[in-house]
């Protein structure tokens, strides 16, 4: 075999062999490239599904607004009638049942009380806590109270229209030196400017100044004469509020004032002689709700827990700067409710912050547009210390809360 045949047959051989191996090895990696491109496809797949976050204002702001829905009913954008349920035990001056004072007198009737129906028109251009009254029907109804309808009303009549309203009443009862037909009006400005959703009920007691031009200046008369009205007035009001716990009715109660000297002791006889009991986890009252109280403090100190066990709770507004309790602490010879006391089991809130000069005495801040914004927020069941507005008093304060400007 020639050196050149030679050659070419190991050439043959080398190129064979190069040809099977590339063979082999292309088909030993084509498992790997298939494994190559799943890995790839995996890679460009969606990556799971993430749960979006939580919002939780907007959660609970969606839930509130169904809530708000079913209990904001009834509108106070504009000037509104506003019906306020009379309970009283002041003295005839005629006949009938009526909402001015040529109705009622100052003086009270031991015997009897009347009740009836006041349809006032609470105008929506008022200030919060003036009552600018007309008996003229010709003027601006969006500017001036007026008084569109009165009507008596039997115990009956008037518990069934309570009843039937599904709603907490608003029971409020006046103070010291407050005829009747001011008593009326400012129960349909507080639950105006409240936006209240329920019926509105005012005990008008005997108080105010006799109708003689000295009766009217000579204050300390009207002080004892109004005080003892006020005392001789718990009797009726227990009356009345027995009559709506039995049928069930369970009424918010905001006090102003001497009212205190009807609404406390009739409230502690109640729960003393267990007349007004709780049924399980229902309270028989509501929120009770006591503005510059012109009663002893300590004798409300030692009868708090009869009131804590009667109702929802216990709020107190009081001022060091009422110099209306100023004068009653020195009539009196003892320390008032409304100059501030400390207890537990009440959220007593100390106002003297607040500068209103509208009242002069700083006596009458209960219907004036803080306080009643506060009162807004207890009736809806907020705590104080989430309160718009309320700050903390410092350690052995002589009340728990402030109500900043």
């Amino acid at each position: 075999m020639t050196f050149g045949v030679l050659m070419k047959i190991i050439f043959s051989l080398i190129v064979l062999a190069t040809f099977s191996f590339s063979g082999c090895a292309g088909h030993d990696k084509a498992p790997e490239s298939t494994e190559s491109i799943k890995k790839i496809t995996d890679a460009t797949e969606a990556p799971p599904a993430v749960e979006e976050p939580v919002n939780l204002d907007l959660e609970l702001a969606s839930k509130l607004q169904g809530v708000w829905k079913q209990y904001f009913v009834e509108e106070f954008n504009d000037s509104r009638a506003v019906n306020v349920m009379v309970f009283t035990n002041r003295q005839l001056k005629g006949k009938g049942f009526g909402c001015t004072d040529d109705y009622f007198s100052t003086a009270i009737d031991s015997a009897n009380f009347r009740l009836g129906v006041c349809r006032i028109n609470v105008p929506r251009n008022h200030s919060t806590g003036d009552l600018s009254f007309t008996k003229d029907q010709r003027e601006s109804s969006h500017d001036y109270f007026k008084i569109l309808g009165q009507k008596e009303l039997s115990m009956p009549t008037l518990v069934d229209y309570l009843k039937k309203s599904k709603r907490s009443p608003l029971l409020f009862v006046h103070g010291f030196n407050v005829k009747h037909e001011q008593a009326v009006l400012r129960a349909s400005q507080i639950a105006y400017d409240l936006k209240y959703q329920g019926p509105v009920v005012l005990f008008s007691w005997p108080a105010g100044a006799g109708d003689s031009f000295l009766d009217d200046k000579l204050i300390k008369r009207t002080y004892d004469a109004n005080l003892k009205n006020a005392q001789a007035s718990i009797t009726a009001f227990k009356l009345f509020v027995s009559n709506l716990i039995e049928n069930k009715i369970i009424p918010n109660i905001v006090v102003h004032s001497m009212g205190h000297q009807v609404v406390l002791p009739a409230l502690f006889e109640l729960g003393k002689n267990g007349q007004l009991k709780s049924n399980g986890q229902q309270m028989p009252l509501g929120e009770i709700i006591l503005s510059a109280p012109d009663f002893d403090a300590d004798l409300f100190v030692k009868n708090i827990e009869v009131i804590k066990n009667l109702s929802r709770r216990v709020t107190l507004y009081c001022s060091y700067n009422d110099k209306a309790m100023f004068a009653s602490e020195t009539l009196n010879s003892n320390k008032r409710l409304g100059g501030c006391s400390y207890m537990e089991g009440v959220d007593s809130i100390n106002v003297s912050l607040l500068d209103n000069s509208t009242f002069g005495l700083n006596h009458g801040y209960y219907a004036s547009r803080p306080i009643l914004t506060d009162v807004f927020q207890v009736l809806l069941g907020i705590e104080a210390d989430r309160r718009l507005f309320i700050r903390k008093s410092d350690p052995n304060s002589t009340e728990k809360y402030y109500l900043r400007q």
